[in-house]
């Protein structure tokens, strides 16, 4: 697409979480929005019990107590907290039980979307990403390609790579999270953030940029993007265990870890020689969490 005149038409695979409504809401707001397929996270759950996948059933539901019993989930749903003046209800347009239901190619594919935004949803199978159009583009949470899958906030900050905490926008190929670079966003760190703040903070920006990069590319047909080289494994749900948010507890408490000041965000660009360019920006940040006692 280049130079038209009409709308960037967009579709949305995601989940149900806080700042999956904000990522449809920011694209709302400026573009054309086909459809919203949600594929909510108890459904997933549902799934690995099904399948008799009781290792990452069971660990998916200790990470979901985890989050509510420490107040993580509250502070995610504030911060991502829609404005009072907007009702609050359904924003997908569709939902199911698994991404890569057969009914989800053959929506997409019949809207014919510009681009499509995923975010939060299991991997999709080929069936599903071949049917997605032309650009399929994810927001993920992590610095690729160091850190991919999940937790990789956490599994940053536990290794004291803080140059690599932030959100990634990128192509979506058959891996997980291997796609080309579109942009890194690296957010502001206060000493007294954890992983869920920095997560809030980062995917905020992330978003918003994504929105100014789909603005582009509405008017010139591109979009920067660089193949990733070699990077690290991908955690699993099931790779951060109890012993690992003790162990980043004790060390913060003790002093042997502790968060820098980055007062400003940082945004890496992809440029034709993959160096990524830098730049300064963004709104203000989310204010840091403070967390009850023995959360990491």
């Amino acid at each position: 697409m280049s130079g038209g005149a009409t709308k960037l038409r967009v579709a949305v695979l995601c989940s149900d979480q806080p700042h999956h409504r904000y990522l449809v809401h920011a694209l709302r707001a400026r573009f054309d929005v086909a459809a919203v397929v949600v594929e909510p996270g108890d459904a997933r759950v549902r799934r690995l019990r099904h399948a008799g996948a009781w290792r990452d059933w069971a660990w998916a539901l200790y990470h979901g107590a985890r989050r509510r019993w420490t107040g993580l989930e509250a502070y995610r749903n504030a911060q991502f907290a829609p404005p009072s003046t907007e009702t609050v209800g359904p924003f997908g347009t569709h939902e199911v039980a698994w991404i890569n239901d057969p009914a989800v190619p053959a929506l997409v594919s019949a809207l014919r979307p510009d681009v499509t935004v995923v975010i939060g949803t299991s991997i999709l199978r080929p069936s599903v990403l071949s049917a997605l159009g032309p650009v399929v583009l994810n927001v993920h949470g992590g610095w690729l390609p160091e850190y991919r899958g999940n937790h990789c906030f956490f599994f940053a900050l536990y290794a004291g790579d803080f140059d690599r905490v932030g959100s990634t926008i990128h192509f979506v190929d058959g891996g997980v999270d291997t796609g080309d670079v579109v942009a890194r966003v690296a957010p502001p760190i206060h000493p007294g953030d954890n992983a869920e703040s920095l997560y809030c903070r980062a995917e905020r920006l992330a978003i918003q940029h994504l929105v100014g990069l789909l603005e582009g590319y509405e008017r010139t047909g591109d979009l920067p993007r660089h193949p990733q080289p070699p990077g690290g494994p991908a955690f699993r749900t099931r790779d951060r265990k109890p012993h690992h948010d003790v162990l980043f507890w004790l060390r913060r408490r003790t002093g042997r870890l502790s968060l820098p000041h980055r007062p400003a965000p940082r945004l890496h660009v992809e440029d034709d020689d993959g160096d990524g360019d830098r730049r300064e920006g963004g709104r203000a940040p989310a204010p840091p969490f403070v967390p009850p006692a023995f959360v990491a």
